[in-house]
This record gives structure tokens, sequence and C-alpha cells, in this order.
């Protein structure tokens, strides 16, 4: 009895994990994003930045694309650099400005590059960012 019980456990376990590494985008929001930045990924004002109406902006450029990897939420995710890319991409999909262009997708290989190196000053980084951003086109805001 008590091996049957052993290997029902870790029949389970091994379900478990398997669920868990074929997410789709969405759940994985759901599971590691959503208690920070809510259903709608709108944050928490003054404590948690959007990222509906934000993520797609800062893609455009390739410091504000860094400045997002590099970020404690996503430099120490428990996802995988590919299963954080395809979030972040889900994300600006789902979330974009409808009148705004579609950026480049982030990529597995840009993810593993810029995420293992983090930032110093994270409020520094995201206003020096923006500021470029608003030189050339819509910027989020600065504070959340």
């Amino acid at each position: 009895m008590r091996r049957l019980l052993l290997l029902a456990a870790t029949g389970l376990a091994v379900n478990a994990l398997a669920g868990a590494a074929s997410a789709s985008p969405g759940q994985d929001y759901m599971l590691y994003c959503m208690g920070c930045h809510g259903a709608e990924a709108q944050g928490v004002a003054g404590k948690i930045p959007p990222l509906a109406g934000a993520l797609a902006r800062f893609m455009r450029t390739s410091e504000g694309r860094n400045y997002v990897l590099r970020v404690p939420g996503a430099a120490n995710s428990a996802l995988s650099d590919a299963r954080l890319a395809a979030v972040l991409n889900w994300l600006a999909e789902r979330y974009g400005a409808p009148d705004e262009p579609r950026p480049a997708p982030f990529t597995e290989e840009e993810v593993t590059l810029a995420r293992r190196v983090p930032l110093a000053d994270v409020q520094a980084a995201r206003r020096e960012v923006v500021r470029k951003l608003a030189a050339d086109g819509p910027a989020p805001p600065a504070d959340y």
C-alpha cells in the first residue's frame, strides 16, 4: 500500500511538472506576474508599474528593452528565458496601445543576455529610458 501511494504521489508530481512546462504565456502571466501587476496588467498606483499600455512602448528601443529585462520582476523570475520572452511578447500584444505599431518580439537569446545583469537603481533607469522614449514618441510615465 505504501509503495502504491508513493507511486501515485510521484505520478502526480510528474504530471504537475509537465503541466507547468507546457503552460501558455497567459497561464504563466497568471501564475508569476498577475499577483503584483493585476489581472489586466494595470499595476498598483505608486507601487507596481502598469504593463498595459507601457510594455510595448519600452520595447521600441534597445534601452527600453534592456530595462524591461533587467527589472527585478523579470530578472529574478522563475520562468525560463524562453518562457519569459513568451510572456512579455504576449503582454505587449494583448495590452499594447491599439494605435501604435507592434514592437519586435523579445527573443530567448535577448532575454538570456540581459536579465542576468540586475539594475542598480531601477527608478533612475526608468526615468532615463522614459525621457529618451518621450523625445521621439509616446512614453510610459516616468514614475508609477
